[in-house]
């Protein structure tokens, strides 16, 4: 017995620091805002092992497979869902970037996570070139600011560069006007092409091409860059890191050409990423993002609005005479 007793109390430490472990652990996962994964994958099925069913472009086999899913509790759908929002709401388009390099791996899952987006047919039709070599940074700022003097001067309408006065015109931060802050309606310098540790060109690829050489037609090629590009947007700032979303016009062939990537592709966007600086500015905006009633609105039906739900219910008529309203609010 008396041998046993350092053993019993060996285990009990063994215990109590796991038990510490497990909970410091929880503590930091709640911090983050992970909380429980999501657990969906696919089955192979039983024909997944034929011949038949080997995989063809963009993995297709030909086959179904079963998908396994879970679903949160619904408290923890409204935690994480309010979480995201918090989180989101805090974005803000960066144009003074910190010179400091994200640590090794962060932009490489942040731009795999961007590669899990929808895409018309599954063809993924996209490539992300990440740029860091400063001499390739400085030519495509060079090249970018070149056609957005000529933007500014022939291509934009006078209320599109009226838009943006805040941003990169009269009233934008002066480091962003030529000339140091002229004040006048000249073309903006990009000086975050240049700041941030990297820069992502976004390719479109407007088809492919298999194996033989033959030509594999892409569909609703922007649609699903655009997608892409969101995810990747909300990845980055999941991790702290900033971004812009940065239209060439009239850059894309050269930026093309410049980085090698081939005739099959544009330039969909460049997007710089890093920490913002010490020193970062931003547009001043009181309310920062559109009113609710204004981003959204829920199609029911007037029957059931009139049974007594418990939401906040504002009708806009009904149109086609069908009994059925617009709610600001879902019912709950």
């Amino acid at each position: 017995k008396a041998a046993a007793l350092p053993t019993l109390g060996l285990s009990l430490l063994a215990t109590g620091a796991c038990a510490w472990w497990l909970h410091k652990r929880a503590k930091e996962t709640r911090e983050c805002g992970i909380g429980p994964l999501l657990r969906w994958r696919q089955v192979p099925p039983a024909s997944a092992a034929d011949a038949d069913a080997e995989a063809k472009g963009f993995g297709e086999t030909g086959l179904q497979a079963r998908l396994e899913s879970e679903r949160l509790p619904p408290a923890v759908m409204r935690e994480r869902a309010q979480a995201f929002l918090d989180l989101m709401s805090t974005r803000r388009t960066m144009r003074f970037y910190s010179r400091d390099e994200p640590p090794p791996g962060v932009l490489e899952a942040c731009i795999a996570a961007a590669g899990t987006s929808p895409s018309g047919a599954h063809h993924q039709p996209w490539f992300f070139a990440v740029v860091r070599n400063p001499d390739f940074k400085g030519q495509i700022r060079e090249l970018v600011e070149e056609e957005e003097r000529i933007n500014y001067e022939r291509r934009m309408r006078k209320s599109w560069v009226d838009d943006l006065s805040s941003m990169t015109g009269a009233h934008a931060d002066a480091r962003l006007l030529a000339g140091g802050g002229n004040g006048g309606a000249a073309a903006p310098v990009k000086p975050y092409l240049t700041e941030a540790p990297a820069v992502i060109a976004l390719f479109k690829q407007t088809h492919g091409v298999d194996h033989e050489g033959k030509r594999v037609d892409n569909y609703y090629v922007n649609e699903s860059c655009g997608i892409a590009a969101g995810v990747l947007i909300a990845a980055l700032h999941n991790v702290g890191l900033a971004t812009l979303t940065s239209t060439p016009m009239g850059a894309e062939v050269k930026i093309r050409e410049l980085l090698g990537r081939p005739d099959t592709e544009k330039l969909f966007l460049l997007l710089p990423v890093g920490y913002p600086a010490e020193d970062a500015t931003v547009p001043y905006r009181v309310p920062l993002r559109k009113p609710e009633d204004e981003l959204m609105g829920f199609i029911e039906v007037r029957a059931r609005a009139a049974a007594g739900s418990r939401g906040i219910w504002n009708t806009f008529g009904d149109p086609q005479g069908l009994g059925a309203v617009w709610a600001r609010r879902a019912p709950s």
